[in-house]
């Protein structure tokens, strides 16, 4: 497959927004599938120009549209698979977070003027706080496949620090709130330090969980817990 250049975001820009109840990373691929006319359009118009649009979290509660304090995440389009009456399914990569300013609302689709952020520059080094957190992350993994009965493998994950971390909240199971929190965050350090504290505060039970269930695989019956279950519990006892 043969992936188009990704443009270069910086400043401020209209972007066509795709407000989803998810949250999306930097680095992070997302499979869509397009069936309303209006996200047809809009991935029609990205399509003939760079390919861009803005993922934002949308809670249902909170009406439409999304908050405009609220961080989302550049989508880029990867691949198109044309299906009947018009519809799509797409493969996208998260690119760079942005802020929103304001709606724009002169298409069919929802537009927004953003502006694009990333961390802050920092000299420290982080290479030591990163391979804590993949040991952690790791570790529950490991107890997690162990629980699931799944085969032992483990992904390749990133070297850079700020990759790693984005990767890694990208992959676990972490509740809406934690993975905003992550994501607004502007400092690589506090976001693996943040992680670091999430891993810490479940790993333990993932390790005792998955002990219990390979000595009583064939009889045993436990509570499964999901790891986001295990993190609000863990906040809710500090």
């Amino acid at each position: 497959m043969s992936i188009p250049p990704i443009p270069s975001l910086e400043g401020s820009r209209t972007l066509p927004l795709f407000p989803l109840p998810l949250v999306l990373f930097p680095g992070a691929m997302l499979p869509l599938h397009i069936f309303e006319e209006r996200y047809k359009e809009m991935i029609k118009d990205c399509l003939d120009n760079d390919r861009l649009f803005g993922i934002t979290f949308l809670d249902s509660k909170e009406g439409w549209p999304p908050p405009t304090a609220r961080v989302g995440c550049a989508a880029f389009i990867l691949a198109t698979v044309p299906l009947q009456e018009g519809r799509l399914n797409l493969l996208t990569t998260g690119v760079m977070r942005y802020r929103t300013l304001e709606y724009i609302e002169t298409k069919s689709y929802l537009q927004a003027k953003v502006e694009f952020f990333q961390d802050n520059l920092t000299d420290q080094d982080l290479n030591e706080l990163a391979d804590q957190v993949t040991t952690l992350y790791r570790r529950t993994i490991r107890a997690t496949q162990v629980i699931q009965n799944n085969d032992l493998t483990e992904d390749e994950l990133p070297d850079d620090p700020e990759e790693l971390s984005f990767s890694i909240a990208s992959t676990l199971q972490l509740s809406t709130a934690h993975r905003l929190e992550l994501l607004e965050l502007i400092s690589v350090q506090a976001r693996l330090e943040r992680l670091k504290k999430m891993l810490q505060g479940v790993v333990g039970q993932y390790e005792l969980r998955a002990a219990v269930h390979e000595k009583a695989r064939t009889n045993g019956h436990g509570s499964h817990k999901t790891l986001a279950q295990l993190l609000e519990n863990d906040e809710m006892t500090r």
